[in-house]
C-alpha cells in the first residue's frame, strides 16, 4: 500500500475571516489601512453585543433600544503583522476624512490612532499620514460586509439565505440569549 502522494491541498471549508479589534487606551496605535473608504453602519447595543440595525421591524428599534453609528476600516498592524477589521467611533471616522490626503481613497496610507483618556469608552482621535507604500504589497481589500455579518452571526443573501430568513436570525438574536440557536462562537 503506497502513500497518495498526488492529492491536492483540501479546499478552506470557509473564507479565513479578519477580527474586528476596537482601539484600547495607552500609547498610539499604527496600521496601514487596506479599504478605499470608511464603511459607516447603525447599530444597537443589546446582550453584551453590537449589531447592525435593520432596517424593516428592526428588533433593537422595536425594543426602543438606542442607535450608534459605527465606522469600519481594513487595517493591516506592523507588529506581529495582522489583517483585521479596526471599529471607529464617528469622531474618529470624521478625523479620518479630516486629514485624509484623498478622501475617496485611503488604501495604502498610515492610519494613527490614540485615545484620549484611560478608559476604554474615552475619546477615540484618529488621523491618516500618506506613506511610501506599494500597493502591490497590499493584501486584497476585504468585503467588511461578508466579515461583519459573519462576526454578527447574520447569513447573507449571498449565500443562499433570503432577506427574511436574515431578519429573522437577527430577531432571535434580539428575544434569545444573545446568540443565534445556530451560531458558531467567533474568536
Amino acid at each position: 500500500m503506497e502513500p497518495r502522494w498526488d492529492a491536492p491541498p483540501p479546499q478552506p471549508s470557509q473564507l479565513p475571516y479578519l477580527p474586528l479589534e476596537r482601539i484600547k487606551p495607552g500609547g498610539a496605535f499604527r496600521a496601514i489601512i487596506t479599504t478605499s473608504t470608511v464603511l459607516g453602519v447603525w447599530t444597537h447595543f443589546m446582550g453584551g453585543r453590537t449589531l447592525p440595525c435593520m432596517d424593516a421591524d428592526c428588533p433593537g428599534c422595536l425594543a426602543q433600544m438606542p442607535r450608534r453609528w459605527e465606522g469600519y476600516i481594513g487595517a493591516l498592524t506592523p507588529s506581529p503583522s495582522r489583517h483585521i477589521i479596526i471599529a471607529l467611533t464617528p469622531s474618529a471616522a470624521l478625523g479620518i476624512g479630516d486629514t485624509a490626503i484623498d478622501r475617496v481613497a485611503l488604501r495604502g496610507n498610515l492610519i494613527i490612532f490614540e485615545r484620549a483618556g484611560k478608559r476604554l469608552n474615552s475619546r477615540l482621535r484618529a488621523r491618516v499620514e500618506p506613506i511610501e507604500f506599494y500597493q502591490k504589497m497590499l493584501p486584497p481589500e476585504p468585503d467588511l460586509k461578508l466579515h461583519l455579518l459573519h462576526i454578527w452571526g447574520l447569513e447573507t443573501s449571498q449565500q443562499g439565505q433570503d432577506n427574511q430568513t436574515y431578519v429573522n436570525r437577527v430577531s432571535q438574536f434580539y428575544k434569545g440569549n444573545g446568540k443565534p440557536a445556530d451560531e458558531k462562537s467567533v474568536p
